[in-house]
């Protein structure tokens, strides 16, 4: 049996868990696909699980849940696919029958909680993984896979925060916490797609230009992460919050929001449990919305808009795959903003 190089925790702890093993390459089962992995991105959720915030996930389990690459072989009922096809793959893998699941929201299935890639299962710190071949998409020829990798956690999931979720509408003012990081850059330029007027919340001077790049009509920089009051001497209050930051922003984003408003939870950088007085909820009547990256079918609608030019996947940088312990050690100093994206057999099949 063949074996390939993977990077995985066996325990809970810093990035000098992440070690280099040799495993054997998984053969897919009925109704799966073995990809060769191009690229793997990195994100602020892997070194969560790596660090033992989400106490269920498998161990010992490669991390990685952004993979694009090249399908290698389909498993036994497999059809649409054939090798060589270029894939990228969704986060979520649910039962596959219930009613979300039929309609391509395997990450809300109903009748099991969600596997996700590189914590429930092995994911894409590794020269192949295996994966749904229903949580799959082929991807045009056009688009680097450097690109595509980071897809489904950055501009899909910004896509079904703006649209399925805050049902953001043209003219509309919407607010994004963390909008430097890789979701909430994203999340503004689907916001100025949409023709919205997005205001960037920021923690640092040095990340407006980028942010306002994006599409931004204005950005706060709130290094205490205070920004309500700023927000209405500067545009009124918001008719939506994206917020991506979580437990340290959720309350200003309750103050941000008008009366009627939306405030739609993206993410919770720290892992911490928000306080919310019952209060802002019934005072304001603000619709508190949560948001779990996206379907297949708007998916499948970021690849069209990426693929057009309208939407662009921003990676700010490439690492080889054996560098990932190193990636993890600086992400947590804050020296690498943006996106991250390991590289492991690149453009070359």
């Amino acid at each position: 049996m063949s074996t390939m190089t993977a990077y995985r925790i066996s325990g809970f702890g810093g990035p000098e868990m992440l070690a280099e093993h040799r495993v054997d390459v998984p053969h897919p089962r009925p109704g799966q696909l073995l990809v060769k992995v191009a690229y793997c991105g990195v994100c602020r959720h892997d070194l969560l699980t790596r660090a033992g915030a989400f106490p269920r996930a498998m161990l010992p389990v490669t991390l990685g849940h952004q993979v694009s690459g090249w399908v290698v072989e389909a498993g036994p009922g497999v059809t649409g696919f054939t090798a060589g096809d270029r894939v990228m793959t969704m986060i979520f893998t649910g039962c596959g029958e219930c009613r979300n699941c039929a309609e391509g929201n395997e990450a809300l299935c109903e009748s099991q909680t969600p596997q996700f890639l590189g914590e429930d299962r092995d994911g894409g710190y590794a020269e192949y993984v295996v994966v749904e071949a229903r949580t799959t998409t082929t991807v045009p020829d056009t688009l680097p896979l450097a690109e595509v990798a980071i897809l489904t956690c950055t501009l899909g999931t910004a896509y079904h925060a703006a649209v399925g979720r805050g049902q953001v509408q043209p003219g509309d003012l919407v607010v994004v916490t963390g909008a430097s990081g890789g979701v909430g850059v994203h999340a503004i330029e689907v916001l100025a797609m949409l023709g919205a007027r997005a205001v960037g919340v920021v923690s640092s001077a040095a990340s407006v230009q980028a942010v306002r790049a994006a599409g931004a009509i204005d950005v706060i920089v709130a290094p205490d992460r205070t920004f309500a009051r700023e927000l209405r001497r500067r545009h009124g209050q918001a008719d939506v919050v994206l917020d991506v930051i979580g437990e340290p922003t959720l309350n200003e984003s309750c103050h941000a929001v008008r009366p009627g408003g939306r405030v739609v939870v993206i993410g919770n950088v720290n892992g911490k449990r928000a306080v919310i007085p019952p209060a802002y909820l019934i005072l304001k009547e603000i619709s508190l919305v949560g948001t779990k990256s996206c379907t297949i079918a708007e998916m499948r609608e970021v690849l069209a808009l990426v693929s057009d030019g309208t939407l662009h996947a921003r990676v700010d940088t490439l690492v080889p795959l054996a560098e990932c312990s190193s990636v993890h050690e600086r992400m947590e100093a804050g020296e690498n903003p943006g996106r991250v994206v390991l590289e492991v057999a690149g453009e070359q099949r």
